[in-house]
C-alpha cells in the first residue's frame, strides 16, 4: 500500500537510497506502481537493496542487448527476474555476482551455439522439412543418444530427405512399409 511504501521510505535508509539509483538505471521517475514492485522485492521477497540494484542493472543490460541502446525493461520484467533470483536463493551480493558471472559466460558462448543451430535449421528448411518433422527427429536423437546431438539429428533428416520423406505422415508411412521413398497416391479409379 501507499502507507507501507511511505513507511519504507521514511524508516529504511537502504530502500530510500535504492530509489534514485533505480530511477537512474531505468531512466525515469518511478511511479507508485513501480515503487510497489520494488517494495515487494525488498519487503515481501526479502531481497536486500544492494541485490535489487544488481538485479536492476542486470535487467537493463539484458534489455539493451535484446532491444538495442536506450531500451529499458519494464518493472514487471524486473519483478519477474526478481522472483527468479529469490527462487535461486540470490539474497546477497556474493551469490548474485556469481550468478551474473555465470550468466554472462553462457551468453557469450550462446552466439557460437546459435550460429551452428541456425546453419542446420536453414539447411532443413531448404530441404522442405516442417517443424513437426524436425521435432520427430529431435525426439529420436534424444532417445537414442540420451542427449542432443546435432550431427545425429542432421543425419536422420538427411536420410529422410534422400528417401523423399518430409512430413511426419511420409516418415511414418515409409517406415511402416519399409519403403525407401514416400507412398505414392493411388491412381484414380477409372
Amino acid at each position: 500500500s501507499t502507507e507501507d511504501i511511505t513507511a519504507l521510505l521514511t524508516d529504511n535508509e537502504g530502500f530510500r537510497l535504492l530509489i534514485p539509483q533505480a530511477e537512474q538505471q531505468l531512466g525515469k521517475k518511478l511511479r507508485t506502481a513501480d515503487l510497489q514492485i520494488l517494495a515487494g522485492l525488498y519487503d515481501d521477497l526479502g531481497l536486500p537493496a544492494d541485490v535489487i540494484y544488481l538485479l536492476l542493472c542486470h535487467c537493463v543490460e539484458r534489455a539493451k542487448a535484446q532491444w538495442g541502446e536506450g531500451r529499458r525493461p519494464t518493472m514487471r520484467q524486473v519483478e519477474k527476474e526478481g522472483y527468479h533470483w529469490a527462487q535461486l536463493g540470490l539474497f546477497d551480493q556474493v551469490s548474485a555476482a556469481a550468478y551474473l558471472r555465470t550468466w554472462s559466460r553462457r551468453r557469450q558462448k550462446m552466439g557460437a551455439y546459435m550460429q551452428a543451430e541456425s546453419r542446420y535449421i536453414a539447411d532443413w528448411m531448404d530441404m522442405g522439412f516442417p517443424p513437426e518433422t524436425v521435432a520427430m527427429a529431435y525426439e529420436r536423437t534424444v532417445f537414442y543418444k540420451k542427449d542432443m546431438n546435432w550431427r545425429y539429428l542432421n543425419g536422420i533428416l538427411r536420410r529422410w530427405h534422400e528417401s523423399g520423406w518430409h512430413t511426419v505422415h511420409q516418415v511414418e508411412q515409409g517406415e511402416q512399409g519399409g519403403r525407401t521413398s514416400p507412398a505414392k497416391p493411388a491412381a484414380p479409379a477409372g
